[in-house]
């Protein structure tokens, strides 16, 4: 049965499942954007009446993304990127050509933006930075012709000039504080006799990155049988640690601001290098104009002092 077609949400209620989805509590979403829990879970009620579906799991603690939810929140998140890419085109209309870094939200959140500022400043007058973001999923597809900047793990056939490694792949097992004290007698066993502690994941195809695999195979030990939870979003994921579900694996240079505010800790022993990189590449475009480049030495520089 085909059901009929539904309208628009207001902009309101879109940014109230946006904060929710990411967040995973209105209680949370409802202090970002400065009104009341009540108001939060309205525009939740409402958003899943005209769908007629349900996208959250609630409990008393938390709310968790249903599937139909997760689906939901990847769309709205693109639109939300879109508009508010549109909007800053139209406002720098008169403005030279930014330099736009491409990349996902998780990069541009837990990465770019901590040294975004010093980023700007180390551009000068020669242009503006922007951010242009989009789910790893459909990062290829999306990418527009006006990227200057993107960044993979695998830069085969693109010349030396073109491209610079930010940093080398390393992990450690992180986890909440709550959940190191619940579990502390097992943590503190070699990994191969771990019991089937809760793990994270990520859902998206491996493009490079290290995973509870190869973890496990550092110390000779085998990947646990429980099948992890998975997410398709590395700051999702981390949330979820954070809020004391299971263990993650922190990758240096993404998991940091976590650990300094004390919501993750260390689950174990320190990281762990891999002979994989993540690198910073020139587009076509990007390959013409100084501005880019310039861009890529302050990323080089930037990114490097945090090791």
């Amino acid at each position: 049965m085909i059901k009929p077609s539904i309208h628009l949400p207001s902009v309101r209620c879109l940014m109230a499942f946006e904060a929710s989805a990411r967040l995973e509590s209105f209680t949370a979403a409802a202090r970002e954007l400065n009104t009341s829990q009540s108001s939060i879970s309205r525009h939740i009620s409402d958003l899943e009446a005209i769908l007629c579906a349900s996208l959250f799991e609630r409990s008393k603690q938390r709310v968790r993304l249903t599937e139909q939810g997760k689906h939901l929140a990847r769309r709205i998140g693109q639109g939300l990127d879109s508009i508010l890419d549109g909007m800053e085109q139209v406002a720098n209309w008169d403005v030279e050509a930014p330099v736009i870094i491409g990349c996902t939200h998780a990069i541009s959140h837990l990465l770019i933006m901590p040294v975004f500022n010093a980023l700007q400043s180390a551009i000068g007058d020669q242009g503006q930075v922007r951010i242009m973001t989009a789910e790893y999923a459909t990062l290829d597809a999306h990418l527009d012709p006006q990227i200057d900047i993107r960044f993979d793990y695998d830069v085969t056939g693109i010349p030396s000039e073109d491209y610079v490694l930010l940093f080398s792949e390393a992990v450690k097992p992180v986890c909440s504080p709550e959940f190191k004290t619940q579990n502390a007698a097992a943590l503190a066993k070699h990994p191969g006799h771990w019991p089937d502690l809760p793990l994270l994941d990520m859902s998206l195809p491996n493009r490079g990155w290290a995973s509870w695999h190869d973890w496990f195979r550092s110390y000779d030990a085998e990947l646990p049988s429980t099948a992890p939870r998975r997410f398709d979003n590395y700051i999702y994921l981390l949330e979820s640690c954070a809020a004391g579900q299971g263990l993650a694996l922190g990758a240096r240079h993404l998991v940091e601001s976590y650990l300094s505010a004390g919501r993750l800790v260390q689950a174990h022993e320190d990281y762990i290098s891999y002979e994989r990189g993540f690198y910073a590449v020139l587009s076509e475009r990007g390959r013409t104009r100084n501005a880019p480049r310039k861009c890529l030495e302050a990323l080089t520089q930037l990114i490097g002092r945090q090791d």
